[in-house]
This record gives structure tokens, C-alpha cells and sequence, in this order.
């Protein structure tokens, strides 16, 4: 008897999707059978993740053909997705939302409930389909930009046009938006937005700023619209402005986290302010009485700064639970001690109403202490009447002698840890999220790596500075590396990132360094999947600078050569460069499937570069501005 795939019992299918990706269960299965379609059906009915695209090495190119090709033949798998996620680096965020969850102007999604978009890059398309799906379908928005996002080249084309007063149309786009989240035109019960990269002129923290000030007796003739859904919030910013004027538009929040970038107060000039910054301001309780659980992570780096946070400590002065993390950095406070005076003084408010839960770590530069000075930070604590009341007793302390700093907190302490080399330091007291790590190594780097997975179980990527002391010495271990290095070391490599130097400035032999770069790949990493290239300008990777026979020379002829790089020849000879670069790469590297690259162009390469990829690579998608090339192939 002839076994088939269809026989297996639906627990089997189930088990076998569980271990396959959304676009493969659609590339393989979908549409085979009513039966099979049923299963698939259930199986994303059971599957609360929703859709999730974060994957490295993931083909957005060939993920998309997918779902673009049976989109319409897709509505019993879609009508049951409630969440979306996807991540900015792999992806574009543009063209999944505005080809795949609408349809001129129609929601496939007719159940979805929350988007998380991470690292996502603006454009009109975006915006205007995030305002639809915040007004009439969404519950949950998570919101975080790309880094570049705002030094794009429409930040570049803003700076020209503020210089006559004028705003482009993406920022106009993108300030209605970001007033509209906080407007009664918002239905979302929990948002989650990111604009602490918003240091440039667009300047989002000014967007919801009044004609009025908050704190004044004057009153104005000036609309406050209302987010009365919104529940949830959670915000990254830069500065205290933009949370001054926020609290005017969310009466029914509930819990408030708030994480400063860099510090509470940006400006010096908003000190002179601080005289403002006084017990007898009433509280938040009028804007937001719903409020009760308030959350703020920030760094302190003066005096200043510690009165605006009482400040707003006392504006909250009526929840029930009060978190903070806090990394003071004031020179002044080095002969100071974090005991239950400074608490009073600076972390609680004046006035307490309905407080029971009062979760705190503190980082604080210090003396020396030692340990009878400790246990009388301790002991400040456990003979507080306040804190003895609220059982608010078991104070932890600790002094870092290498930093210098001083640790407290309400629970448990986050030591630093050192492994062959590597010292793990809370500073910002998210270390198990860690990604992205600088480490210089001693010679023992087996040793560290083998404890990697247990301190930094999400890390990704890792930049290991070696001390090569001089040329000679760097020629023999390049030799000995290289004698040990077998053609099927790195074969298993999918993914890989590498800084190469400018094309256009420095040695005859650095600019060239670029040329070797696809013989490396296809020689020693012939299956990499994804290619990440760190640029300090252009794109392509080969020069076409003329060689300097002397130093002197160089120094003499490379400034004519970077003043002809605008010419129309000049951008025709780069345009030629990149694709014989890309076709080279596409043709050695049969795997490859992604293409980024972090540099910087002139604005008026972009469309010749466009033109090029879409002629030599029809059937691919193309994210490319003066920052950032990305290609799915």
C-alpha cells in the first residue's frame, strides 16, 4: 500500500508547521486541499504570535512574491491573523503594510489588532496607512524609527526648504500623525513609541507643544484634543518637553513608563526654568487621574536635573506603584552619599497619598565606602518611620571599587561580573538585552566565549579588537592565521558584516582594499545568505581614484579628485563601478538574497543608482537614500 501525504492525521501537519515559517507553509502547502487549507487555517487560529518577520536571513524579496502572487486566494489564513511584527532591518515596513495588509485602500486584515513595527523608515505611503489603521483597527501600536531615519535625504531636502520657511510634505505628514496618536482620533489601548533619536531639525518633542504654557495662569483660546482610549504608554525621548506637554492629551492612562536618552533636561536653557520646580505645583491628578503606575529611566548629570525630576515625582504623587532607574553622573555628588536623605529629597514626593510599591536602583558616582558606611545607608532606611511603615526594609548597597560608583536598590543588586577580559556592568540595567558588543581581548578568547551563552544569551554581534603591535608581527600571524584556515572553516556562515575604508580618501593600498572582497566571500563563505557592508562614503567598494606615487602627491591631488566626485561624468563612472561591484557579488554568491549597505552618497546619485538596479535586477526590491542601500534579491 502506497502511503501519501494527505493520509497523516491533522496533529502530524500541525506538528510539521510548527517548525516551518508562515511564507513556507503558504509556498508549500496553501491551496493543495480544502483539508489541508483547514489545518493551516487552525494552526494560525492557535498561533497568537501572529505574523513575524525579524529574521536575518530571511528573503523579503522572495517572501513577498510569495504572498503578493495568493494574497487574494488568502483570506481564511488572513481573517485569522490579530498581530503583525516586523523588523526595519530586514525588511521594508513601507511595502508590507501599504501591499499586504491593504488593498487600495482595503483592509485584508479584517481582525488585526496590533502591529509592532521595529526600525521601520518613514515614508508618506506609511504614515498615511498607520493613521487609517490607528483610527479604525488597531489596539496595540509598537513604533520604533531607523537611526538614520530623519538625516535621510528628505531631512537633507528639509534643511534647504526650513531655510524658506517651508516644510516638506513627509514632515507634515509625520507631525499630523504623531499629534493624531494623541488625539480623539486614536483608538489604541497601548502604544509603545521611540523618537530619543529625534535629534535633528525635525524636532518631533515640538510637536505637541501648546500656544500655552502648562504651568501658566493664562488662558488661551486653544483646542486639547483627547486620546481617551489609550490606556498603556510606553516612550523613549530625549528630553522632559515632550512629556510636559503630553499629559494634556491621555485622561484615561493608567500606567506611564518614560525613558530619557540621554538626561532629563537637554538644554541649559531650560535651567533658568527651575524656579518653577516647586512642592506647591499642583499635581498631574487633573490631567490624568486614572494614572497608577508611573515608570521614568533616565541620567542625572546635575543639580538641575535632580530638581526637575522631584518635579515631576510630585506631579505623580498619586499612584500606587513608582518605579526608578536612575544613573547619576554629577561630579558634585562624589562626596555624597545615596541614603534615605537623598530619597526624600529627590525621589519621593512631598506629599504621599495612595504609594504602596516603590521600586528603585540607583547608580550613583561615589566615594570610597566601605563597609560600616554601607550598613549605615542601610540602617538610614530601616529606621525610617516612613519606610518601616511600608515595610520598605530590605534595602540592598553595594560599591563597585573599579567604577567607582555606588549601587542601592529596592531588590536585588546586578554585580558586575568578570569573565577572562569582559566586565559586565549594569549601567542601564538591561544587559540581558544586549546585542551589540565592543570587546578587547587578552589572548584567552576561547575561554570568554565559552560564556557568552550564559551572560548574553540574545547577543548578535561581536567586534573583537585585537593589538597587533607592528608590521612584521601582523604579516606572521596573518601567515599563521591563514596556514590554519581550511576553505570549509567559515562555510557555514550565513550572515556577514565587514567595515571596509573609503574609496576616495587615504593610501593608493587602502582605497583598493574593497577589490578583493567578493574573491574573500565566494572563496571562504561561498553560502552566506545576507551581506552587511559599514561604509565611510560611497557605495561601491571599488575605487576608481587614480593611484599617488608619493604621500605628498595623495595629499596634493585627492582633494581635486573629491571635488569631481558631483560631476555628471564622475556620477555616470560610479554608476558603472556599483553594478559591475553587485553583478560580480549576485553571480559568485548564488545564496545571496540581501544586500545592505551603510554609507553615504551625494543626493544626486540616488536615481542613477535606482535606474541601474532596477535594469540589471528587475525582479528585486530596492530601499536606497544617501545613508543606506538595501536590496533583496
Amino acid at each position: 500500500m502506497i502511503n501519501k501525504l494527505e493520509n497523516l492525521p491533522n496533529e502530524i501537519f500541525l506538528m510539521i508547521y510548527s517548525h516551518m515559517t508562515l511564507f513556507e507553509i503558504i509556498e508549500s502547502f496553501c491551496l493543495l486541499n480544502k483539508r489541508l487549507n483547514n489545518i493551516i487555517y487552525f494552526k494560525f487560529l492557535m498561533n497568537k504570535n501572529g505574523i513575524v518577520i525579524n529574521k536575518r536571513c530571511l528573503s523579503f524579496n522572495k517572501c513577498h512574491s510569495i504572498i503578493t502572487s495568493k494574497i487574494n486566494d488568502l483570506s481564511f489564513i488572513l481573517n485569522c491573523i490579530q498581530s503583525i511584527y516586523i523588523d526595519g532591518i530586514y525588511v521594508n515596513c513601507s511595502d508590507i503594510i501599504s501591499e499586504w495588509i491593504f488593498h487600495s485602500k482595503i483592509l485584508r486584515f479584517i481582525n488585526l489588532k496590533k502591529v509592532i513595527l521595529r526600525k521601520c523608515y518613514l515614508t508618506e505611503n506609511l504614515i498615511e496607512n498607520l493613521s487609517l489603521l490607528i483610527e479604525y483597527q488597531l489596539n496595540e501600536l509598537v513604533l520604533t524609527f531607523d537611526n538614520d531615519v530623519f538625516k535621510s535625504y528628505q531631512c537633507q531636502r528639509l534643511l534647504r526648504i526650513i531655510r524658506h520657511k517651508q516644510k516638506s510634505n513627509l514632515m507634515l505628514m509625520f507631525e499630523e500623525f504623531i499629534r493624531k496618536l494623541f488625539s480623539n482620533k486614536c483608538h489604541l489601548t497601548s502604544l509603545e513609541l521611540d523618537i530619543s533619536n529625534d535629534d535633528t531639525c525635525v524636532n518631533i518633542h515640538k510637536f505637541l507643544s501648546l500656544s500655552s504654557n502648562i504651568n501658566s495662569d493664562v488662558i488661551h483660546n486653544e483646542i486639547v484634543t483627547h486620546c481617551k482610549s489609550l490606556r498603556y504608554l510606553k516612550i523613549d525621548l530625549i528630553d522632559g518637553s515632550f512629556l510636559e506637554n503630553l499629559i494634556e492629551h491621555v485622561p484615561n492612562l493608567e500606567i506611564l513608563s518614560v525613558q530619557f536618552k540621554y538626561t532629563l533636561m537637554e538644554k541649559l536653557s531650560d535651567e533658568p526654568q527651575m524656579k518653577r520646580f516647586t512642592s506647591g505645583i499642583i499635581s498631574w491628578y487633573t490631567k490624568m487621574p486614572k494614572l497608577k503606575c508611573f515608570t521614568l529611566k533616565s541620567v542625572i548629570l546635575n543639580d538641575s536635573q535632580l530638581n526637575y525630576l522631584k518635579w515631576i515625582i510630585n506631579k505623580v504623587n498619586y499612584i500606587e506603584k513608582l518605579k526608578v532607574r536612575l544613573h547619576i553622573k554629577d561630579s558634585m555628588n562624589k562626596n555624597s552619599v545615596i541614603d534615605v536623605n537623598f530619597f526624600r529629597k529627590y525621589l519621593m514626593p512631598d506629599i504621599l497619598i495612595h504609594l504602596i510599591d516603590f521600586d528603585f536602583y540607583i547608580v550613583s558616582s561615589c566615594k570610597l565606602l566601605f563597609e560600616n558606611d554601607i550598613q549605615k545607608v542601610i540602617d538610614s532606611f530601616k529606621t525610617d518611620q516612613f519606610f518601616i511603615y511600608r515595610y520598605w526594609i530590605n534595602i540592598q548597597c553595594y560599591f563597585d571599587p573599579i567604577m567607582s560608583y555606588q549601587h542601592i536598590s529596592s531588590t536585588k543588586l546586578i554585580k558586575p561580573i568578570f569573565v577572562h577580559g569582559i566586565v559586565d556592568y549594569p549601567i542601564y540595567f538591561d544587559w540581558k538585552c544586549v546585542k551589540y558588543m565592543m570587546v578587547n581581548l587578552c589572548p584567552s578568547i576561547i575561554g570568554c566565549l565559552k560564556q557568552f551563552d550564559i551572560l548574553y544569551p540574545h547577543i548578535k554581534s561581536i567586534q573583537f579588537n585585537i593589538d597587533l603591535q607592528d608590521r612584521k608581527g601582523l604579516g606572521q600571524r596573518r601567515r599563521r592565521a591563514f596556514d590554519k584556515l581550511r576553505k570549509n572553516a567559515l562555510s557555514i556562515i550565513r550572515h556577514v558584516e565587514f567595515c571596509l575604508p573609503s574609496c576616495h580618501y587615504g593610501s593608493n593600498e587602502s582605497i583598493h582594499m574593497g577589490k578583493n572582497l567578493v574573491s574573500v566571500l565566494s572563496c571562504y563563505m561561498p553560502h552566506i545568505q545576507t551581506l552587511r557592508l559599514w561604509r565611510d562614503d560611497d557605495f561601491p567598494w571599488t575605487s576608481i581614484r587614480p593611484d599617488y606615487g608619493t604621500e605628498r602627491m595623495c595629499q596634493i591631488y585627492s582633494g581635486r579628485w573629491i571635488e569631481s566626485l558631483r560631476t555628471f561624468q564622475s556620477i555616470v563612472d560610479h554608476v558603472v563601478v556599483f553594478e559591475q561591484n553587485l553583478c560580480e557579488l549576485v553571480q559568485n554568491l548564488k545564496e545571496l538574497v540581501f544586500i545592505d549597505i551603510y554609507g553615504r552618497i551625494h543626493s544626486e546619485k540616488i536615481e542613477p543608482f535606482r535606474s541601474m538596479v532596477k535594469r540589471r535586477f528587475p525582479n528585486s526590491r530596492l530601499h536606497i537614500e544617501i545613508s543606506k542601500f538595501r536590496l533583496w534579491i
